[in-house]
């Protein structure tokens, strides 16, 4: 070879990475690497600055023992498996999950390049692709209220409870209605056949006949006409459907834990005129602060007039002490609820307390909020490029799910109805069975006073 060719080709290898340079001076092999693999080598031996969140055990942080942080949780199971396959290596630096903007928390560390990305599960807020960028969805968080776990709902309304309130209506048209239907059937049938059976019962007889029957008492009526039978034994079969049902349902009802939660949605916690609290520079505050999102208005409302605080970090028991002691609502996503919840559980569990007090806090049914959850980048940053195909496997193959729940249970955690549990009637139990007997007294007394004045009245001599 000579050496203007041996010259050339040297140059050309130098401009490109390649696999493989052999030189001898019979032979000259240069293998270029392919454009995917000049993008995996490209941070090989580079050194990437990370953040992370102190937010166990999704992301968190440690020292090394030679003076540096080693990073941990979920979020460092995927950087290790990101480390392994493009050969970089980090500097790790550790803050409260403060998600920010542009100015401040962890996406103000992006935009001024302090470090290179965030890894942790941060939420994806809409106006922030503006200064940052995110990688694919890692997860996706829902956001509810937890408050402390109201007393059971079923005290003092036992009677009412079985039926909803349609129910109870139909119940008291059908009372209203059957009476004159019987009275109206047997008086057309004796009009209509003149000779035959004539047996008309009174019309107080035919309602009164109707109230006894959903008392379950006796009956000394005995119709003779077919028609009369039919009309009255259908009223039973209904009136013995009824009752079975009402004492089924009345019994399961005395034996389970039901709770009814003071708020439904989230304009209820405005409108409970209670304080509630969040973390600071999180997902709920953003949205808060969007004046544009009327979802969120009373919310806002409800912090303008000094209904709302705003915390600089996550100290659980800190957070269940506000719940506990002071009724506070605590707004956050559910895995933090949950898991917050899960360890209130087993720390009462181990100091064997009384089942009703393990599940001290409940969560509401509807979620206000939901954000995507993802790493964070440097706005235009080829390394969301780099990493996205990787971290998409783990999302879609439900390896990333199965972590985040790994050490949850199965089963819901603290859910808003315990379930059954044995116990004895209280007074409280019995609250509306007083109230229809003061009512029934009351009445009673007030016809027997009329009826008094009435006689009294009659028995005056006329003049």
């Amino acid at each position: 070879m000579s050496p203007f060719v041996h010259l050339m080709l040297v140059a050309m290898c130098a401009n490109y990475r390649s696999n493989l340079v052999a030189n001898d001076n019979q032979n000259f092999t240069c293998i270029l690497k392919s454009e995917d693999q000049i993008k995996k080598d490209a941070y090989r031996g580079k050194l990437i600055k990370i953040l992370t969140f102190d937010e166990m055990p999704l992301s968190g942080a440690r020292k090394d023992g030679k003076g540096g942080m080693m990073g941990e949780g979920v979020a460092f199971e995927l950087v290790d498996t990101l480390r392994e396959k493009f050969g970089f290596e980090y500097t790790l630096e550790r803050m409260a999950p403060i998600v920010g903007d542009d100015s401040h928390g962890a996406l103000g560390k992006l935009v001024s390049k302090e470090v290179d990305m965030v890894a942790a599960f941060i939420p994806v807020l809409p106006d922030s692709h503006e200064f940052v960028s995110f990688g694919k969805d890692l997860s996706q968080a829902t956001y509810y209220v937890m408050l402390k776990r109201p007393a059971d709902s079923n005290s003092g309304s036992g009677l009412l409870a079985p039926f909803d309130t349609v129910v109870w209506l139909l119940i008291l048209v059908s009372l209203a209605i059957v009476g004159p239907v019987f009275y109206g059937v047997m008086w057309l049938r004796m009009k209509l056949c003149p000779g035959d059976i004539e047996q008309l019962y009174p019309f107080s007889t035919c309602v009164w006949f109707v109230y006894g029957a959903l008392m379950k008492q006796g009956s000394t009526l005995n119709p003779l006409a077919d028609s009369a039978r039919m009309i009255f034994a259908t009223w039973w079969m209904f009136i013995l459907i009824l009752t079975a049902f009402y004492t089924a349902n009345l019994t399961a009802f005395l034996t389970l834990s039901i709770s009814t939660l003071p708020i439904k949605e989230i304009d209820d916690v405005a409108k409970d005129n209670r304080h509630w609290f969040t973390l600071q520079g999180g997902p709920i505050e953003h949205a808060i602060k969007d004046k544009e999102d009327e979802k969120l208005r009373r919310l806002r409302d409800s912090a303008s007039n000094g209904k709302a605080t705003f915390l600089e970090s996550k100290q659980e028991s800190a957070i269940l002490q506000k719940i506990h002691q002071n009724d506070w609502y605590y707004l956050d996503d559910s895995y933090t609820l949950t898991r917050m919840m899960y360890d209130d559980y087993k720390r009462k569990s181990d100091i064997n307390a009384d089942s009703s007090l393990r599940c001290a806090f409940v969560l509401t049914e509807k979620a206000f909020l939901v954000r995507s959850l993802a790493f964070a980048y440097q706005k235009n940053s080829p390394l969301s490029d780099l990493f996205d195909p990787i971290l998409e496997r783990f999302f879609e193959a439900g390896i990333l799910q199965h972590k985040l729940n790994l050490d949850l249970p199965d089963a819901t955690i603290c859910p808003k109805d315990l379930g059954n549990k044995e116990r004895k009637l209280r007074n409280a139990d019995l609250w509306t069975t007083y109230l229809v007997v003061l009512a029934g007294v009351t009445v009673a007394s007030f016809i027997f006073i009329v009826e008094i004045i009435w006689r009294f009245h009659n028995r005056r001599p006329k003049h």
